[in-house]
């Protein structure tokens, strides 16, 4: 079976068939790490990518994109294809602009106008030093930027890259990152100022959702006419491991009106799969997303109680949940067994596609991950049809 037969299926909680063997992501770092450590190489990393970087386990929308998929350990442990992601930009499309520059680190402004230091030699996330957008006099001048001549945000031949995928073996989500009803206006505005402007100008976070939401109906538009997405992707991120970062009441005045409007629009399109990207402990804010119109949840980190979570939703699809920690170097097969005895659990009752509960670390070793992939290859085997 195709991978994307595969998903649907999951998706639709057919436990009589085949479960999607698939990982989310592997960090460069790791992927170099076992190399050295024997797994067989098919392909080197690009030697530009730094050691966080992630390299999807999808395949790719064509040669073009390949750059970032990751072939070594799909072809070796004959894993399925995740789900790959459609290009999409909601940048002002900004010229990237350096700042400064040494031999450790660079400063520049990206194509969203935040500036950002990158450190040159070591793993890390950047970090950002200003954003764009910190009061509503930023915002409307930010958003003269933006214009609707989608056509430049769509791949080059877009037209010939639809008639390819019309007959694709694997799927496609839409949307992630940076694209969420919270996490974008983060993203522009800096955790603190969000935050703040819920008390201050919550009039801004709104007007600015109402742009947001506007501009990815008309933009998406013209992909779901000739793009059969599998899923959509709601990057949001609104949690540490001790639970949400935002109140329940908060969540219902700043997002839940847009999640309603932007889920009505997916369904004239037939969108079925509405799946929130969400790390830390998200008890609290699941029955919100439901209610909203979700239907998945993404990476579901080990913090969280995944069985207590299918207990409770027995038709709200997972993604996720395995706890990468116990395939770091001081672990052993005995953790992995254990917790691949709750995966098996979960699988019997459908509706799950379990991988890493996130993308791999440098953390991982290839002796840990070839044992619990094996091993969990063989347990989607058995409980599918």
């Amino acid at each position: 079976m195709y991978s994307r037969e595969k998903f649907l299926e999951v998706m639709n909680f057919e436990t009589d068939k085949p479960v999607l063997k698939a990982e989310f992501a592997y960090w460069a770092g790791a992927i170099r790490n076992w190399l050295e450590q024997g797994l067989p190489k098919i392909k080197e990393v690009p030697g530009d990518m730094a050691e966080s970087e992630p390299l999807s386990g999808a395949s790719p929308l064509s040669e073009e994109y390949s750059k970032k998929s990751e072939i070594n350990v799909m072809k070796h442990l004959k894993l399925d294809s995740f789900l790959e992601k459609f290009p999409f930009d909601l940048s002002p499309q900004y010229r990237i602009e350096t700042v400064s520059e040494t031999n450790e680190y660079k400063i520049y402004k990206d194509s969203f106008g935040i500036t950002v230091k990158a450190l040159k030699n070591k793993s890390g996330t950047p970090m950002a030093l200003d954003y764009p957008i910190k009061n509503k006099k930023d915002f409307y001048n930010y958003i003269l930027g933006y214009d609707e001549d989608f056509s430049k945000r769509l791949p080059k031949d877009f037209d010939a890259l639809a008639v390819k995928l019309k007959n694709r073996e694997f799927p496609i989500r839409l949307g992630g990152n940076p694209f969420g009803f919270s996490f974008l206006a983060r993203h522009l505005m800096g955790e603190v100022n969000y935050m703040l402007n819920m008390y201050d100008d919550p009039g801004l976070l709104k007007e600015f959702n109402e742009f947001y939401l506007d501009f990815v109906m008309k933009y998406w538009s013209g992909i779901l006419n000739k793009i059969d997405v599998d899923c959509v992707f709601i990057l949001e991120d609104i949690a540490y491991r001790s639970g949400s970062f935002i109140s329940r009441d908060m969540f219902r005045e700043f997002l839940t009106p847009y999640y309603v409007r932007f889920i009505d629009f997916l369904k004239q399109f037939k969108i079925k799969n509405i799946i929130v990207d969400c790390d830390g402990q998200i008890d609290e804010l699941i029955p919100l997303w439901v209610k909203a119109g979700v239907t998945g949840i993404f990476p579901i980190e080990a913090v969280n109680d995944i069985e207590k979570i299918r207990d409770a939703y027995p038709r709200l699809a997972l993604l996720g949940g395995f706890n990468k920690k116990v395939l770091f170097k001081d672990s052993g097969f005995k953790q992995i067994d254990i917790e691949l005895e709750k995966t098996g659990r979960l699988l019997r009752k459908g509706g799950y596609i379990p991988h890493i509960d996130h993308a791999v670390s440098e953390d991982v070793t290839w002796e840990n991950f070839r044992y619990y992939r094996t091993r969990l290859n063989d347990i989607c085997d058995n409980a599918g049809g």
